[in-house]
């Protein structure tokens, strides 16, 4: 029972950090856009700021884990993800809004870089997919949950400042459950070294790389253009956005079970190949086959995030994994960051949000590339 309260635990705090701290931001792109009077550039910079934050923060951590640890660095991650939360849910400008979005993202990388780790440790790691994907649960989860917030209520602070509340109320959850052992860490913090160990590291990094500005982009400006291209209403969109976060949730424990039994990288290659399709079919616009794409997307996007992790975290001990994940995840954080930026001004060129869907699919079929360029057998550490 204390197993399943403390992954409990581990999985509404990626939701809250993952979900609340960085996507939701992409659910109320239009509001907080219209709000104060941005153009799409502008917004699209500001959701930039916060992967920046997140690509900071992964270096932060990546520089400090040798000496805080896994499960101080995760509470860390949490409290700061908090502060964010409260502070976009008050936002009078956008310059405030700017600042607790750079935050949120900041302090998610603590959250997201660890709890892999954690929820291997505690499922033990002949169960290391279906831990990884049970962790990213908690980001389809709480995506779910801010796109059912965005359809029912009209005011976006008012959203912020609901989950405000649930991330005060998972901070306490894993201050009781996660403890802190009595033995110091033994990691030496920043390590490209460590990562090295990895069979085909430098392959991993580029299409990790490759899938986060695909996904940014994706996860950015979903919503965008099925509101204003597509023409559906600002509820429907947002309930067919939120098919994104069912995806998210589903796709945790069945592609963490795929990657279990078929091989990390044949599991990536499906997963890769369904992004690539879905990120096409929401660019069109279709009234199926959007909404059915969505829903895809998160089951992939589950997938890929699923597999890399585990191809780390299985050749590696938990201390080094974060070491090692740190470095990657810097990697990562850099392509989430060129994503809604270069979106927002290929909305405000072009006048539409299709075009930045198409350049998804394209980094999608890049990743599918260099997955099936590298896919060698690999055996795992216990």
């Amino acid at each position: 029972m204390k197993k399943l309260v403390a992954l409990s635990a581990l999985v509404i705090a990626t939701a809250v950090s993952q979900s609340f701290g960085r996507f939701t931001y992409s659910v109320l792109y239009i509001e907080i856009r219209d709000d104060f009077g941005l153009s799409n550039t502008m917004a699209g910079g500001i959701g930039s700021l916060n992967l920046v934050g997140y690509l900071i923060g992964s270096l932060a951590v990546a520089l400090t884990i040798g000496k805080l640890g896994l499960i101080k660095t995760v509470k860390y991650g949490l409290a700061g993800v908090v502060i964010g939360l409260l502070l976009l849910s008050w936002a009078p400008n956008s310059l405030t809004a700017l600042v607790a979005l750079f935050l949120t993202g900041f302090a998610a990388a603590g959250v997201w870089i660890t709890t892999p780790a954690l929820a291997t440790n505690i499922l033990g790691p002949d169960r290391r997919g279906l831990a990884i994907g049970w962790v990213t649960t908690g980001v389809g989860i709480g995506f779910f949950t801010a796109c059912t917030f965005d359809a029912a209520i009209t005011n976006w602070r008012t959203v912020y400042g609901l989950e405000t509340i649930i991330g005060i109320a998972a901070l306490g959850l894993l201050v009781l459950t996660v403890k802190t052992p009595s033995a110091p860490p033994n990691s030496s913090g920043l390590s490209p070294k460590t990562l090295k160990q990895v069979p085909g590291w430098l392959n991993l990094s580029l299409t990790y790389g490759f899938f986060a500005v695909g996904v940014s982009l994706a996860m950015t400006f979903s919503a965008a253009l099925l509101e204003e291209d597509a023409g559906f209403k600002e509820r429907s969109a947002s309930l067919t956005f939120a098919l994104i976060g069912i995806g998210l949730a589903l796709g945790g424990p069945i592609m963490g079970w795929l990657s279990d039994r078929i091989g990390r990288s044949s599991a990536q290659v499906v997963s890769f190949s369904c992004l690539t399709v879905s990120c096409a079919l929401i660019a069109t616009g279709h009234p199926v086959a959007a909404p059915v794409s969505t829903l895809i997307f998160g089951m992939a996007f589950t997938g890929v995030v699923v597999n890399i992790t585990a191809k780390v975290s299985g050749q590696l001990s938990a201390e080094a994994f974060g070491a090692a994940y740190a470095v990657l995840t810097i990697v990562f954080g850099a392509g989430l960051a060129v994503g809604p930026q270069l979106g927002g001004i290929i909305a405000d060129t072009s006048g539409s949000f299709r075009p930045a869907l198409v350049l998804a699919s394209c980094f999608a079929t890049g990743g599918l590339l260099l997955t099936l360029l590298d896919r060698k057998p690999q055996t795992e550490v216990n």
